[in-house]
C-alpha cells in the first residue's frame, strides 16, 4: 500500500484478459492431469503375449522365411560344425559303438578347415591349458586335477587311446561344441577358430606321447 493511500478504498478491477488467462491455464492443467498415462500402462505389443490386434492373436510377429540372425549364417559347415558338406544339417554327437573310426564318425571332417602353423598351435596350447587341462591333464592322459580330486565317473578321456588317436579332427570339434558324456558344451566360452587350434594342440600332444594318428587325419590342413 502506497503512502497516503486509503485502506478502505476499492481495489482496481482485474482486466477480462487476466481472468481468461487464469481460466485457460486451469483448464489446461486439469486436462493434462486427466489424460496422464504411464509408459507401463500404454497400449503396446509385448513379445510372446496374447494380442487381439493381430489376426493370429499373438504380439510376436513371425520371422520372414529364411531369416538368419546376424553372425549365424555359418554356410561353411566344415569350419562351423566340423561336419562334411554332405552331412545332415543337425550336428549331433553319435556315441554308438563301432569297429572303425569311419563308421563311428562318418560325418566328421578329417582335415582342419583352417591353416595350422606354430602360432595356431601355441594359441591352442594356451586355450587347452585354460579349458581342458583341468580334466584331461597337461599331457592329455585324462589325469587332470579334477580327476585326481575324485571326479572319475566316468573318467575324463585319455587322448592316447586308440579310439581317439584314430578319430577325425571333426569328432573333437563336435565334442567341444556339443559336449560328450559328463563334459558340457564349451561353445559359449571358446570361439570357433580357437576350438580348431585346441584340437591342433591335442594332435600335437598325441604325437609328443608317441601316438601316431592315421596319415589321413594327419594330412595337410585345407
Amino acid at each position: 500500500m502506497g503512502e497516503g493511500e486509503n485502506p478502505s478504498s476499492p481495489r482496481r478491477p482485474v482486466s477480462l484478459s487476466a481472468y481468461l488467462l487464469v481460466t485457460l491455464l486451469s483448464a489446461f492443467c486439469l486436462l493434462a492431469a486427466s489424460c496422464r498415462r504411464d509408459m507401463q500402462d500404454q497400449p503396446k505389443a509385448i513379445a510372446y503375449r496374447e494380442n487381439s490386434f493381430y489376426k493370429d492373436g499373438t504380439g510376436s510377429r513371425p520371422l520372414i522365411e529364411g531369416t538368419v540372425p546376424r553372425g549365424y549364417l555359418r554356410a561353411d559347415r566344415e569350419f562351423y560344425f566340423g561336419k562334411k558338406a554332405s552331412a545332415p544339417t543337425t550336428a549331433t554327437a553319435t556315441q554308438a559303438a563301432a569297429t572303425s573310426s569311419t563308421a563311428l564318425y562318418p560325418d566328421d571332417v578329417e582335415t582342419f578347415p583352417i591353416a595350422i602353423d606354430k602360432a595356431a598351435i601355441d594359441r591352442g596350447q594356451e586355450r587347452y591349458n585354460i579349458y581342458c587341462s583341468v580334466c584331461h591333464g597337461m599331457t592329455g592322459n585324462g589325469d587332470g586335477i579334477v580327476q585326481r580330486r575324485g571326479f572319475n565317473k566316468p573318467s575324463p578321456a585319455n587322448y592316447h587311446q586308440d579310439r581317439l588317436r584314430q578319430a577325425p579332427v571333426g569328432h573333437f570339434f563336435d565334442v567341444v561344441t556339443n559336449g560328450w558324456g559328463a563334459m558340457p558344451s564349451y561353445a559359449s566360452q571358446i570361439p570357433v577358430e580357437d576350438r580348431w587350434k585346441i584340437i591342433a594342440y591335442v594332435r600335437a600332444l598325441q604325437l609328443s606321447q608317441g601316438s601316431s594318428p592315421t596319415a589321413r587325419e594327419g594330412s595337410q590342413p585345407k
